[in-house]
């Protein structure tokens, strides 16, 4: 009985033995505690992103990087005797102690780098651990442990990735970034000191805050290198007399907005970092950091006389509708002009970049061709809310007739809303739908200010819009991500390039595109030289909201789209600036910069276009009396049949009286109390116009009451009934009084 006892006491002492071995082997553990981090690569396998550990900002750097001043001066400060002990230095100990107990309080530690190095990374990661005997004996036998296990090269590394230099930023690798805007291999001597000297309380040394106490402990160590004979005499003076720094640095991160996509999705798809993953993407940060100069360098040279301060951009490649580039703002962490939001995926009015679709829908229905006449005159439209509706042209000129090949290249908005109340709303938003637009979903609210931009977009998703065009039809989503493995190997997610889905018959597409990059067809409006020539072809439109809150230049070549967006955040109206003037720029040193490197491909006609030659004046076929003539290209069948029966150019003004077209006769308008609105007060036609007097409420309205216009008038609406009155010279009648307009403003209230 007592043998059985004996023996039975002999296992629990042995498995008790085991089990405390067991346990120690774990309580002394060294491996870092940390979770792993989120790292985030460009196309080429470019690290642009490493998240947070846990405990703050960190950007690793290897041993190899850190210049031997600073590793010098961390030593020196930090554990004189870290090359010989074995973890933890008994002398040290044994000084410390002496110290405390004279003192009758702790004035000095003992710990070693590497003790430090398990408090920080392995017991207390994220937050001060409490002074205690257990946690001594448990730092130093992680301390010894890690010396037998480690190379002092690779303790030294982590230690340094690991050590607080304030304000949340953790290792000299972020350090290095946000205090000497610099990497850590560009350190200078007093630089490197400097931050060796933080590491025993950042906040007392930090030389933004504390410069005094910063600079005093710098030359304490500077003096001891010198003492120590780790520099020369020489060395020292000239790094005692370096500035110390003013200012902070941002962090380094390379496309923010696009990183922060990436993270967003991570949480969609419940993806954690647990031990660390590395998320690969589209995203070419050489062609981001070219496209972000380009875009800083416009709003620089723009931004006072035109009261701009932001841009975004985005470029698509085609054939797999992969981000190359996503510029949400042209800085990410200037505040004033609120930089992190990210205006690439901002709502916003696009104005006349959406009138493609228009003439897309209206090709593929058979409504028109490139050659089908179209009026350009005024004309009131019924809104939905019962209200008279009256487009203008962005320049204020009517042009009779013209082809919709000249409407659409020009941007003529009176075509274009003509061309949309035969094309439909709803077959309008249908495509739009289908081409990636995931916005304007409101079908019943929209008029037909929706081809003039009356709906909102992203500049993401008309960016691809336009792609779909260069894919002659053929709709790819966006894609961002390529793949996500986790630090051990294993692939989370990888998917497959998107099969190709026919949105839009080719034809279509191909007409639209002939029509966009027609040089000629567009110079009515923005003449022969403007910045939406490129030294090859590209199709491409521009847009500009009323009141200037946005404008637009998007286009593309078979292989690339570039979209850019030109405004202000907060929605503030910039002054007299236009896609072509403040977009465009951009975009054609975007473009040129990448067909520079990657070159171009040619757009191809697709089978069952013809080329027919047509006269100019009415699209028909021409006789010996046109002398306006040019090959237009139609879808096969579609092409004119009939001879044009004029013989010469019509003039559709000859006759006309010039009237008062804006506001049309007892015409109602709401505006809101603080909305900065106008109505417009437009007269047709123009063309023998030489002075217009504009009376309203039989009082005259100045220039300045007009906004500066002359013959149209930008009004400032003011609530109740008025009499609009105008008289006019022209060449031919002398001055001549117009028939007055009555009208009536009230004040919008919601509910009506």
């Amino acid at each position: 009985m007592s043998r059985i006892l004996f023996e039975n006491r002999k296992k629990v002492f042995v498995l008790s033995l085991l089990a405390l071995a067991i346990s120690l082997f774990f309580w002394t553990d060294p491996s870092p505690k940390v979770k792993g981090t989120i790292k985030v690569y460009d196309r080429n396998e470019v690290l642009i992103y490493e998240s947070s550990t846990g405990v703050g900002h960190q950007e690793f750097v290897s041993i190899d990087e850190v210049p031997q001043e600073l590793k010098d001066a961390v030593v020196l400060t930090e554990d004189e005797r870290f090359w010989y002990h074995a973890g933890i230095d008994p002398k040290a100990i044994t000084r410390a102690i002496f110290q405390n107990i004279q003192e009758g309080k702790i004035v000095s530690g003992a710990s070693t780098i590497p003790q430090q190095v398990t408090r920080f990374s392995v017991i207390s990661p994220q937050k001060p651990a409490k002074i205690s005997l257990a946690r001594k004996l448990r730092e130093s036998l992680m301390a010894i442990r890690l010396s037998y296990t480690t190379s002092k090269e690779k303790i030294l590394e982590r230690y340094l990735n690991t050590m607080h230099f304030g304000r949340d930023i953790y290792g000299v690798g972020a350090a290095s970034r946000v205090y000497f805007g610099k990497d850590v291999e560009s350190l200078s001597l007093a630089q490197s000191a400097l931050l060796a000297g933080m590491i025993a309380n950042p906040s007392r040394y930090d030389p933004i805050g504390n410069s005094e106490s910063a600079s005093e402990r710098r030359n304490k160590i500077l003096g001891e290198m010198y003492d120590e004979k780790l520099i020369d005499s020489e060395r020292y003076q000239r790094a005692k007399e370096e500035s110390l720094p003013s200012s902070t640095s941002e962090l380094r991160v390379t496309a923010p907005h696009a990183v922060e996509m990436v993270l967003d999705e991570l949480k969609r798809m419940d993806i954690k970092s647990g031990s660390g993953i590395s998320v690969y993407t589209t995203i070419d940060s050489g062609w981001y950091e070219l496209v972000r100069n380009i875009a800083r360098g416009q709003i620089e040279r723009l931004k006072f006389e035109h009261d701009l301060t932001n841009a975004a951009v985005v470029i698509i490649e085609n054939k797999t509708g992969n981000i190359l580039v996503l510029l949400g703002s042209i800085d990410y962490f200037d505040e004033e002009i609120q930089g992190q939001n990210n205006m690439a995926q901002a709502l916003r009015q696009p104005g006349s970049a959406m009138k493609p679709v228009n003439y897309a829908a209206a090709f593929e229905k058979g409504i028109a061709t490139p050659a089908t006449p179209i009026e350009d005159l005024p004309k009131v439209y019924l809104t939905k809310r019962g209200e008279g509706f009256l487009p203008h042209n962005y320049d204020g000129r009517y042009r009779g007739i013209v082809l919709v090949r000249e409407a659409l290249a020009s941007s003529y908005n009176l075509p274009a809303v003509e061309m949309l109340s035969q094309v439909g709303i709803e077959s309008f938003l249908e495509l739009a739908h289908k081409m990636g637009i995931t916005s304007m979903q409101r079908v019943s609210e929209y008029d037909l200010a929706l081809t003039l931009g009356g709906g909102e977009v992203s500049l993401l998703e008309l960016t691809n819009l336009y792609a779909t065009f260069a894919r002659k039809g053929f709709f790819i989503p966006t894609r961002l991500i390529t793949k996500i493995v986790t630090d051990g190997g294993k692939v989370l997610y990888e998917p497959e390039l998107s099969v190709p889905e026919s949105v839009l018959d080719e034809k279509a597409a191909f007409l639209i595109t002939d029509i966009l990059k027609d040089k000629k067809a567009r110079i009515p409006t923005f003449g022969e030289k403007n910045q939406l020539v490129l030294s090859f072809d590209a199709a491409v439109k521009t847009g500009t909201t009323t009141d200037w809150h946005d404008n637009w230049t998007v286009g593309y070549t078979p292989d690339y789209t570039v979209g850019v967006w030109v405004g202000n955040a907060d929605n503030y109206p910039m002054r007299e600036i236009s896609g072509v003037t403040g977009a465009a720029p951009i975009w054609n040193q975007i473009f040129e910069e990448i067909i520079k490197f990657e070159g171009s491909s040619d757009f191809v006609r697709p089978e069952g276009i013809v080329e027919v030659e047509i006269c100019s004046w009415d699209g028909l076929l021409p006789t010996d009396s046109c002398n306006e003539r040019y090959l237009e290209r139609f879808v096969a069948g579609s092409e004119p049949k009939a001879h044009t029966a004029l013989t010469q150019e019509p003039d559709f003004f000859e006759d006309s009286p010039v009237r008062i077209v804006s506001p049309v006769v007892n015409a109602v308008y709401e505006v809101g109390a603080k909305a900065d609105e106008k109505i417009v007060f437009e007269l047709a036609p123009k063309k023998e116009l030489i002075n217009v007097s504009w009376e309203l409420d039989d009082k005259s309205l100045s220039l300045k009451d007009c906004g500066g216009f002359v013959t149209s008038c930008h009004w400032t609406p003011m609530v109740g009934k008025h009499i609009l009155k105008a008289s006019v010279e022209t060449q031919n009648e002398g001055r001549v009084g117009l028939a007055p307009v009555p009208f009536e403003v009230l004040e919008y209230k919601k509910g009506w």
